[in-house]
């Protein structure tokens, strides 16, 4: 449960809200108790702060109200600091949202809406974030992500990925990070929730050595408009001993990608 709230919380304090909803929404199934109710209610804020993104104030307002009331069940302190001041933020905006509605505006200072407290990451855990606004509709995007077979021909950075996006297939990947050499490996398929989200977990060697868990997520903005968002979190004992250069070298080619497939995906 941990490893998905923050997860989430990151996501969430960069305003990717579809995206943190979608984790929140994972954990919470598996969540009792007062760790559900706290998932319940990060979710709806998440969802409530996506309504704004998407210009409908007034479902906005809805949401938070509930994502408020189940906050304040759920006592200060751990796993979520300054909980009770996330929520005295997520009611103003309750207010905020109705105002917009009732001016008919969709104008709104993004700024001031509030961060939650990240976690301290550890020295065997490394994030990389990515992500894109694609001028097409979902189902397109998806085609492009998951025509595996046309990769060489437009992806530099995953020139060749074979499988089938089937939770629990075998994928042979092989990367091209920017000046560095190409990288061979086989990850197995996680969650395919078709138009919405491809994820799959690599490891080198054993459990625990270093893993990757790369994500891919098509956020819903408005019709025919997309963001894609491409995540990875690397775990494992050799994360302190990898060069700052191949971090950095992973993370362009994650933005070259992105906008690769933002091309060919508006060129229709």
């Amino acid at each position: 449960m941990l490893r998905r709230l923050h997860e989430g919380i990151e996501l969430f304090n960069r305003a990717q809200y579809f995206e943190a909803h979608e984790v929140w929404e994972d954990a919470w199934r598996r969540a009792r108790g007062d760790d559900q109710v706290l998932l319940h209610g990060l979710i709806q804020a998440a969802a409530g702060f996506h309504k704004l993104q998407v210009y409908q104030p007034a479902g906005a307002a809805s949401l938070l109200a509930k994502a408020a009331a189940k906050l304040a069940t759920i006592p200060a302190g751990p796993p979520v600091p300054a909980l009770p001041e996330f929520r005295a933020s997520v009611e103003a905006w309750i207010k905020i949202a109705g105002r917009m509605t009732a001016a008919g505006t969709t104008v709104y200072d993004s700024s001031s809406i509030p961060r939650l407290p990240e976690p301290r990451r550890g020295l065997l855990e490394k994030r990389i974030h990515s992500q894109v606004t694609i001028e097409a509709p979902a189902d397109r995007v998806w085609e492009v992500l998951t025509g595996f077979q046309a990769y060489p021909s437009w992806n530099g950075f995953i020139v060749r990925l074979e499988g089938a996006a089937r939770p629990g297939e075998r994928l042979t990947v092989e990367i091209r990070p920017p000046g560095r050499r190409s990288m061979t490996f086989r990850p197995t398929v996680l969650v395919v929730d078709e138009g919405r989200e491809l994820r799959w977990l690599g490891r080198v060697i054993l459990p625990g050595v270093f893993d990757g868990e790369h994500v891919f997520t098509i956020a819903p903005l408005d019709a025919g408009r997309v963001r894609l968002s491409q995540r990875e979190t690397f775990r494992g004992l050799l994360i302190p001993f990898m060069p700052r250069s191949m971090w950095e070298a992973t993370g362009r080619g994650f933005e070259e990608m992105n906008a690769a497939l933002k091309l060919r995906s508006e060129a229709r």
